[in-house]
Order: C-alpha cells, then structure tokens, then sequence
C-alpha cells in the first residue's frame, strides 16, 4: 500500500483501488475509488467499518454457493 499527505487529509493506494481521506469543515470525507470504473464518496458518520463486514461476508456467502467472485 502506498501512503501519500495531501493538503486536506491522505491517500491510501493499493492495487487498482484509492481511498482519500479529507479534513473539512463540516466532518471528513471518505472517497473510495476503483481506479478502472469510478467511485463513491462517504461523510462523517458512515460507518465504512460495517460496509468492510458486509462485502467480506457477503463474499464468503456468494463463494460458497459457487459465484466466482473474482470474475475471470
């Protein structure tokens, strides 16, 4: 994972994936981008702890009963 300190926050960098993290005024922002489609952007008070447990265990589940998640 690559670490980079921006004006307002951090960059976090891995594979095809980015996740800045902004100070502001009103709260910080979490920006969560696939660097090959596009991206989502979450306020303070969005627990993204939660959507972690949620993709890990729904990937679990989808494996389980024989979705490749992987795609290929």
């Amino acid at each position: 994972m690559n670490v980079y300190q921006t004006s307002s926050g951090y960059r976090y960098e891995q594979d095809d994936w980015r996740l800045d993290i902004a100070h502001g005024q009103s709260g910080t922002a979490f920006d969560v981008v696939s660097l090959a489609t596009g991206g989502m952007t979450f306020e303070s008070g969005a627990n993204l702890d939660r959507l972690v447990a949620l993709i890990t265990a729904a990937k679990a589940d989808a494996i389980s009963k024989g979705v490749n998640w992987s795609g290929t």
